[in-house]
């Protein structure tokens, strides 16, 4: 029997356990967790990720994922094939990093996700680390329990807002809310239904009814190309044509870093559809990415 397909939609939230191959450490330096979370911060910014919360351990990744498309399989498979070519490189090792399918668990927004992160949380005290969870170097916790906003990889606004409607206020009480299940940690689990979803009955029931189906990458590529050349008045075959008159190029730019940005078409696909080389379509990604972060 197969494996089951992984449900994916705009606005899906997850709870991810990434395991080292065979329990080998994921993790083997401060260097190696400080570039996990570098490259979970720049997929983050591609896909127009949340990060509600993670928790790296030596040989686990634990992270709490809302996604804007539905490409949680995209994000992950070039996440890990990013990290697994670093750690290779950087300690001259080779093959598989993580040992199977990574596990993906729907979480309900609603009436899970604050009982999800408090779980990630507390994971360093379930694995028998002595310190106090919001001094975890390598967990969110902190960014939780901060009085002012600090961690821009972070999303806690969310889950923070139903604790109270000052900044102050929600630190203080989430930081309750983790020390009242501080000493009980061991036996917390969280509330898993039918090996899918975090959250109660009727979220399962939304979860497992038919879906329309989902737009292929080629399809939203042309989606998006469609809707360009009807923006600006131009005809779709000057937009993908070699033209190099100034607005139209420009145009076309923005087009092709949107496609790359929303669909995960790779460059090289780009290449043929924009009748370009993988290295202008390249150089032009680029460009956008450095405006991006200036």
């Amino acid at each position: 029997m197969g494996r089951p397909r992984r449900i994916q939609f705009a606005g899906a939230c997850y709870y991810i356990v990434l395991e080292g191959n065979n329990r080998q450490d994921l993790f083997l330096s401060s260097q190696d967790r400080r570039q996990f979370l570098s490259f979970l911060r720049a997929h983050k910014a591609r896909y127009g990720l949340r990060v509600y919360a993670y928790c790296l351990l030596d040989h686990e990744a634990h992270l709490v994922l809302e996604t804007s498309q539905p490409n949680l399989s995209l994000v992950m498979q070039g996440f890990n094939t990013l990290y697994t070519k670093y750690f290779n490189s950087a300690h001259n090792s080779s093959g598989h990093l993580f040992g199977g399918r990574y596990k993906a668990l729907l979480v309900d927004p609603q009436a899970a996700l604050a009982e999800t992160t408090r779980f990630v949380h507390l994971l360093p005290l379930r694995s028998g680390l002595k310190e106090k969870p919001w001094r975890y170097p390598w967990s969110s916790c902190s960014a939780y329990v901060e009085s002012e906003q600090g961690e821009s990889l972070v999303d806690s606004e969310a889950v923070l807002a139903r604790f109270a409607q000052v900044r102050l206020k929600q630190s203080v009480r989430y930081l309750q809310y983790i020390k009242d299940r501080m000493k009980s940690a061991a036996e917390l689990r969280l509330s898993v239904l039918g090996g899918l979803a975090v959250g109660d009955e009727a979220f399962l029931a939304k979860l497992q009814a038919p879906a329309a189906p989902k737009p292929q990458a080629g399809e939203q590529a042309r989606r998006i190309i469609s809707e360009v050349a009807a923006r600006h008045g131009l005809q779709e075959e000057k937009l993908l044509g070699p033209s190099r008159w100034r607005e139209l190029s420009s145009v076309r730019r923005r087009a092709i870093y949107r496609i790359w940005k929303e669909t995960g078409i790779s460059v090289t696909e780009l290449g043929r559809l924009f009748n370009r080389t993988p290295s202008a379509v390249s150089q032009i990604i680029k460009a956008f990415e450095a405006a991006a972060q200036s």
